[in-house]
């Protein structure tokens, strides 16, 4: 996942474009549920934190990938 993804949230199907790499919590964990992306969904007026972990369970999925820059 990376900056300029656009997202769908299955359950309200929600869209959102992650707005920044993956971060962890630094809490000394590793893994999706220790790690998440910033997320401005369409149903919320500021970014989101969304856990990694939304992805790997299938409540979220990608839709369209960022181009990378040449």
């Amino acid at each position: 996942m990376k900056v300029g993804d656009l997202i769908r949230d299955k359950g309200d199907n929600d869209l959102g474009l992650v707005l920044s790499e993956v971060r962890s919590y630094g809490l000394g964990e590793t893994g999706p549920d220790a790690e998440f992306v910033m997320v401005q969904w369409s149903l919320y007026e500021s970014p989101q934190r969304m856990v990694l972990a939304a992805i790997r369970g299938g409540w979220v999925e990608v839709i369209s990938e960022a181009e990378e820059a040449l």
